[in-house]
């Protein structure tokens, strides 16, 4: 396992991300993994919160712990000004990882609809592995995999549950997210933004 990407939203990044991370690290020690943030995916292009310059500094705050030579956080998706697409985002990092071998991660939750994701028969041609990591079946019981995915080529961890999405920390009062969600410096960042008023969605002016 060479190369390792995951994506996402990160809108805002919290506790099951960097569970991810750790879970990755301590699985596939000697790969390099690219933490690769969005701003404009397709199947939520009309749920931001936060600008693309807020949750790179959030990404950033987060993820401090974790960024070294062989743990990027990678801003291919988050500078662009249109909508993300994996099999964009895979090519790119082809072309900067020539000799290594790609795999792809994926939450539990997106495996049944993988096929939706464009092109995502020539994605599964050009990784590696599908790596599923955020669990939403307690283990020990056997993750479903859709009959369009070859089943040797997904990898599930057995990592424990983590119940906890950005979805839920936006609709959450602030009172109720910042003492477990987010690490304590992350939270002086949201407080900011959204206290200032400067998290419209879209870009700071």
């Amino acid at each position: 396992m060479d190369v390792i990407l995951f994506g996402g939203s990160f809108n805002p990044p919290h506790i099951g991300h960097r569970h991810v991370i750790f879970s990755l690290q301590k699985q596939f020690p000697e790969s390099k993994i690219y933490i690769c943030p969005n701003f404009l995916s397709p199947f939520k292009l009309n749920e931001k919160k936060f600008s693309r310059d807020e949750i790179w500094s959030l990404c950033q705050s987060e993820f401090h712990e974790f960024l070294s030579n062989h743990v990027i956080l990678w801003d291919e998706e988050i500078k662009k000004e249109t909508t993300s697409f994996t099999i964009d985002t895979l090519t790119s990092l082809q072309s900067l990882e020539k000799d290594g071998s790609i795999s792809l991660v994926i939450g539990e939750d997106n495996l049944e609809n993988f096929n939706e994701w464009k092109s995502y028969d020539l994605i599964l041609k050009n990784i590696h592995k599908l790596i599923v990591v955020r669990r939403t079946t307690e283990s020990p019981k056997p993750i479903l995999i859709p009959n369009f995915l070859n089943e040797k080529q997904v990898l599930v961890l057995n990592n424990p549950i983590v119940k906890m999405s950005s979805t839920e920390i936006r609709n959450q009062p602030n009172s109720e997210w910042q003492n477990h969600s987010i690490l304590p410096q992350t939270r002086s960042l949201l407080n900011t933004y959204l206290q200032t008023g400067k998290s419209n969605g879209g870009e700071k002016k």
